[in-house]
């Protein structure tokens, strides 16, 4: 009787939230048209209606698709409204987004109406009218672009059927290749072969009558529905300005190392060490103070292993020590929950010693369960250093002079809003086929994130749920990348984002955390590596503003030029040839070097 009286609920709740206009109440709907693959053996493109529904509301999302799709489809509609917000300068968190998917026929499930979703979302957000004859297909990605989709000609040929003149694809994918059978009779048999066959998507759009454009934004695609573009505000972002703030970390790090270089010196010569502080003293005379602290924490780390290996010889030296940085955590912790008053200013800055210490904690947890007792010296020294690292940023305070109060409990609540959103964008990743490195990092990040919030550390848990959606979001936006030139267009973007944040932020708040990580991303050599600071730096930055109350909307100006002219030119994109044929792009080896570079930055955090 229980049971059925839980489905019971269940189904009325379900029916209440259909989108019937007359049950919302303020509400904004949009209609818009996908296409998708149907499922069966023969592909054959289909038409889906898409009803998005906008209320004020607490960062909801829910999905109704009829008939049933798979998984990615519902994160696709939790991203097209994050990404939306986002693009917009809109707090996520006032409005509840409904998600309508209806099609005549089983469609294949997959990300490709996600980009559609977004231009809705947008759409609705603006009170936007979008024209019937454009038509679009493309993953969206959370920083805006548009990723490439499967199945594409098939899909022209469902939009041109259905009224269409614009066929908005993903940049890159105007030669795609899909699968031919050719028959072949030998004698009393029938040889039957398949085989790759291009397809010039401009040039099948002019016989069906439907004008083919590669965009690969939202911006750009917003442009062909409405006319409209979103403006951005030129930045306007000066780091020299923070260097003092910057240098007051690399000196305090730079004393500790030195500290410990000496007594490490009565035991051996650390050459490696040396080597690298001899890099982070270049970087400071450089100017870039946080990279120079950062050098000079991998230095500690190298010098405090080290310093343990010359004085802990038996396990019961290495259970004292133990208690001793157990003892230590315990000090920094009851010191973090002692702090009254948190401010907008002092938020970044205690938030960024909480995740230190939740992180020396987790360290000297890995030390007691290693089992080997040179892997608990290197743990244990991580550990010790992580509370080292806490103290440096929290020499900052001091440089406070005027703070904001935040209230505790909406910052409770912040933290548990992003804990929603990053545990969604992994499983999406998932899904789709993100990074597994990406995700699997991102799911250890969001394990610390949690341990912060049980104890009560609500700005570490909101920074660190920031770092996990960051690497989430780069499991998802590194698909496809596999040349230099759009790694180096993603790096491009990434840079001016940040900035844009940054200049955003300055206004009401001292960025210093999202500066330091853009300080750092300037001095990689790697571009992803580069990417994912630029990235990092950006959401930080968002987020110090979310919190201060000061996020700025975007406006929305009429553009008479389109943004991008289309090619007439064929071109053959041999690198894409491996995913143009699927609904949910994979990966190849093509990819490997990018993987690499971001893994070294999972395993430096």
């Amino acid at each position: 009787m229980r049971q059925w009286l839980c489905f019971a609920l269940i189904v009325t709740l379900l029916l209440s939230l259909a989108p019937a206009k007359g049950q919302f109440v303020n509400a904004r709907i949009v209609n818009i048209k996908a296409v998708a693959v149907k499922t069966g053996e023969k592909p054959e493109g289909a038409v889906i209606n898409i009803t998005v529904t906008i209320t004020p509301g607490t960062g909801k999302v829910f999905v109704s698709t009829i008939p049933y799709t798979e998984i990615d489809m519902q994160g696709s509609a939790q991203l097209a409204a994050l990404t939306a917000c986002d693009l917009l300068g809109l707090d996520f968190t006032k409005y509840d987004f409904f998600y309508e998917i209806r099609a005549d026929a089983p469609i294949v499930g997959g990300p490709s109406a996600g980009a559609v979703m977004t231009i809705a979302t947008i759409a609705g957000l603006k009170n936007l009218t979008l024209r019937k004859d454009v038509f679009m297909t493309g993953m969206i990605y959370p920083d805006g672009f548009i990723g490439p989709v499967g199945g594409i000609p098939y899909k022209l040929e469902a939009a041109a059927k259905a009224g269409a003149k614009i066929f908005l694809i993903p940049k890159g994918q105007r030669v795609v290749y899909v699968q031919e059978r050719v028959e072949k009779r030998q004698g009393p048999f029938l040889i039957i072969t398949t085989r790759m066959k291009p397809v010039d998507l401009v040039e099948m759009g002019k016989k069906l009558g439907v004008k083919v454009i590669e965009v690969s934004t939202i911006e750009q695609a917003l442009w062909y529905y409405t006319g409209y573009s979103i403006e951005k505000p030129k930045p306007s972002f000066n780091i020299s300005k923070y260097s003092d703030l910057l240098k007051v970390l690399a000196i305090n790090m730079k004393n500790r190392t030195m500290h410990l270089l000496d007594i490490v010196k009565q035991f051996t010569e650390p050459q490696e060490a040396i080597q690298i502080i001899h890099e982070a003293d270049d970087y400071y005379q450089k100017g870039f103070y946080y990279t120079a602290t950062s050098k000079y924490f991998q230095a500690e780390i190298k010098l405090r292993e080290l310093y343990y290996r010359y004085t802990i010889n038996n396990y019961d030296d290495l259970s004292k020590e133990f208690d001793n940085v157990s003892k230590e955590i315990d000090d920094m912790v009851d010191y973090l929950k002692s702090i009254k008053g948190l401010g907008v200013e002092s938020f970044q800055i205690v938030g960024a010693a909480e995740e230190r210490i939740a992180w020396a904690e987790k360290y000297l947890f890995d030390a007691k369960t290693s089992g080997d007792f040179d892997s608990a010296l290197y743990y244990l020294a991580l550990a010790k250093e992580r509370i080292e690292s806490a103290k440096v940023w929290l020499s900052l305070l001091n440089t406070i002079k005027e703070d904001v109060p935040i209230n505790r409990e909406e910052l409770k609540k912040r933290s548990e809003f992003y804990f929603r959103e990053a545990e969604s964008l992994i499983v999406y990743a998932r899904s789709i086929g993100g990074y597994s490195n990406l995700i699997s990092s991102a799911e250890e990040t969001m394990d610390l994130a949690r341990r912060q919030f049980d104890m009560g550390f609500y700005a570490g848990s909101a920074i660190t749920c920031i770092d996990a959606i960051t690497r989430a979001s780069l499991s998802i936006e590194f698909i496809g990348v596999v040349t230099n030139d759009m790694l180096r267009d993603k790096l491009e973007s990434a840079k001016k984002s940040a900035m844009a944040a940054l200049a955003e932020a300055e206004k009401a708040v001292t960025p210093i955390l999202p500066i330091a990580y853009y300080e750092f991303a300037e001095t990689q050599k790697d571009m992803a590596m580069a990417i994912s600071y630029y990235k990092l730096s950006e959401r930080l930055a968002k987020l110090i503003l979310v919190v201060a109350k000061a996020y700025p909307e975007k406006e929305l100006v009429k553009v008479e030029a389109p943004p991008v002219t289309p090619e007439e030119e064929v071109r053959t994109y041999h690198h894409l040839h491996q995913i143009s044929n699927i609904e949910i792009p994979g990966f190849g080896m093509a990819l490997g070097l990018t993987a690499l570079a971001l893994a070294y930055y999972l395993r430096r955090k």
